[in-house]
């Protein structure tokens, strides 16, 4: 009976989005059958941790395991996975993580204050995100690393507002996940940055006692350590054999290596040191990256308005002359419409039209977590790419929406989605969704590989692009 009455609690909408999350990044998925983008090297390393072949990567292992994980659970021969076939059964991993963003960030919006209607309008809006989409539907990490750490932020929250055994079960799950952030990708360390700024403040606010604050700190520390140097560990041990990637490695560690013209079965290294030598590679690699260049690169300061989108995949084989592309674009009207909304706010506010009151920590921290995942990137000069920006997409749609909701009330009310005071609230609502929908079936070709005429393609394409 308890949870029947938990499952009636639940508003009606956050089912409603989740089936349109699940929707819109499994429909299709397997289409093209064909290797897309970087797919052919996440496939690649999927088959090496199923034979044991050592490779190596200038990113942590987790966002690869899982794929291997996903491979072996499916039931993917090893043989096809290590030849040129396309295997996209790994897209279910990430169709999976894409469709968890969309009722994550309302969980996130709802522990930040938010009403029903502006947590609903951003996840909603990020539904209908033809980037996320895109990004959702490849065998690439980026989307398993947005979901882990807005997972982790939303999971810290909610440790805030409890107490007991509630508060250090949803930290343990906070400190898992941003664990699991780091481990795919190092930029998601900003999770665990922001989780512990945070954590630093509400300490110093509550003047908490000195063991509390280790015991947590300690989970802050240990969790996501454990779970960085345990995706380590089964890199290593899964690798046992001689590969492409040992090259990349010193004489010591090539000789552990069963199947290496040197290896030696009395050779040894230990955990620590074949870690430190990795991850020397790994930001060795990445420094000598910068002078590098790439035609889907783009500069950081495009990224707020998705100026230079990135073609995945092309097939100019269709009948009628028509051809079949895939980009990761942002959708112009809620990129764009992200920027008017913030400086609108900022005029209301600045005016005296809109007060902020009880909802300013939150406007504090989300552009806090829009800050810290989108100006390092200034100082970076290797190639980047747009979906760098996910991160900081996430925390503008947050913004976005409760600055929305508060110019136009929706804060002053707890009411469902679809009941409002006014007419006018309802009409900014409805028309801020529709919207963003029409965009999004408007540049779904170029998310779905659907044909297409030249003339038809080239009308989707940015204004502000770089041709």
């Amino acid at each position: 009976m308890r949870i029947l009455e938990r499952l009636r609690a639940v508003p009606v909408e956050l089912p409603a989005l989740t089936a349109l999350a699940f929707a819109t990044r499994f429909w299709r998925l397997f289409d093209p059958n064909l290797r897309v983008w970087d797919e052919v090297y996440f496939q690649e390393y999927a088959s090496r941790y199923l034979t044991g072949s050592y490779f190596f990567d200038v990113h942590p292992p987790l966002g690869k395991l899982l794929f291997a994980a996903t491979a072996w659970l499916v039931g993917v021969p090893v043989d096809r996975l290590a030849n040129a076939a396309s295997v996209p059964e790994l897209r279910l991993l990430s169709a999976l993580a894409g469709s968890l963003l969309i009722p994550t960030v309302w969980w996130l919006l709802r522990e930040l204050g938010a009403s029903r209607k502006v947590a609903a309008l951003g996840a909603a809006v990020l539904v209908l995100d033809n980037a996320l989409v895109v990004q959702s539907r490849f065998v690439l990490t980026d989307i398993l690393l947005l979901w882990f750490g807005i997972a982790a932020v939303a999971a810290f929250l909610t440790a805030r507002r409890l107490g007991g055994r509630g508060r250090w079960l949803a930290l343990g799950l906070a400190a898992l996940l941003a664990g699991a952030a780091a481990s795919t990708k190092w930029t998601g360390l900003t999770a665990l940055g922001l989780i512990g700024a945070i954590w630093l403040v509400d300490a110093w606010r509550a003047r908490a006692r000195w063991v509390r604050l280790a015991g947590e700190g300690a989970v802050l520390i240990v969790v996501p350590a454990a779970v960085y140097f345990g995706s380590f560990a089964a890199h290593f041990t899964l690798l046992p054999n001689d590969g492409p990637g040992v090259q990349a490695m010193s004489a010591d560690f090539a000789a552990t290596r069963r199947g290496n013209p040197t290896y030696r079965p009395d050779a040894h290294v230990s955990f620590a040191q074949e870690v430190a030598e990795l991850h020397r590679e790994m930001m060795a690699t990445n420094l000598g990256w910068s002078a590098l260049q790439h035609v889907a690169a783009s500069k950081w300061y495009t990224w707020p308005i998705s100026q230079h989108r990135i073609m995945l995949w092309k097939s100019t084989g269709e009948t009628n002359g028509q051809v079949r592309r895939i980009d990761i674009q942002g959708n112009p009207v809620l990129w764009y419409g992200i920027l008017v909304v913030i400086g609108l706010f900022v005029v209301a506010t600045a005016r005296r039209r809109v007060t902020i009151g009880v909802h300013r920590e939150a406007l504090l921290l989300l552009g806090a977590g829009y800050v810290m995942n989108f100006v390092p990137f200034a100082f970076i000069a290797r190639p980047m790419y747009l979906y760098h920006y996910y991160f900081a997409l996430v925390y503008s749609v947050a913004f976005a929406a409760l600055a929305l909701g508060l110019i136009a009330g929706w804060q002053t009310d707890d009411d469902a989605p679809w009941q409002f005071h006014t007419r006018r609230s309802a009409a900014i609502y409805a028309g801020a969704l529709v919207a963003v929908m029409v965009s999004f079936v408007y540049f779904a070709p170029l998310s779905y590989g659907t044909a297409l005429s030249e003339r038809a393609q080239a009308q989707r394409a940015w204004v502000l692009e770089r041709q």
